[in-house]
């Protein structure tokens, strides 16, 4: 009994930990479902706003939107790690362009970094306090408008 328990506590501690390219397609892919809930597992905890913020705007898209970005084919073309902090670079069919998802070890697993100017162009932001962001400070014309993308607009 107490073997099989050192077992697996010692397997259950060798777990393997998902890489940048791992995390970024999981997260990518999650998106394209729509799937928000999923997509906050691999985001940090600054991030989970922006993530908010951008399934505003997913819910606005047309039907043939969405599928245009759900059947979108999502490839990594570069990974650049240094430390702690990643970059991934991925090749998005939908929008026809490279996207730059940067990424941070929290808690020991990478997790996308996403801020509001990588979703909402050239997003500024407001001064003063801890002023939230919500619907009234977004001009509904600011929605990432070429599909997938979240990073790096």
């Amino acid at each position: 009994m107490t073997l099989a328990l050192i077992t697996t506590l010692l397997l259950g501690s060798c777990k393997k930990r998902a890489s940048p390219e791992e995390v970024a397609l999981a997260f990518m892919h999650a998106i394209q479902d729509s799937n928000y809930d999923q997509a906050r597992d691999y985001a940090t905890k600054e991030s989970q706003q922006v993530l908010q913020i951008y399934a505003i705007f997913d819910g606005r898209r047309s039907g043939a939107e969405r599928e245009k970005i759900k059947n979108a084919h999502i490839e990594v073309v570069n990974i650049e790690e240094n430390g702690d902090k990643a970059a991934v670079t991925i090749l998005n069919s939908s929008a026809h362009q490279k996207e730059v998802l940067q990424m941070v070890k929290e808690n020991g697993q990478w997790k996308i970094s996403l801020t509001f100017d990588s979703i909402i162009p050239n997003y500024t932001p407001q001064t003063g306090g801890n002023a939230a962001l919500d619907s009234t400070t977004v001009p509904a014309d600011s929605a990432p408008a070429n599909g997938l993308t979240v990073p790096g607009s």
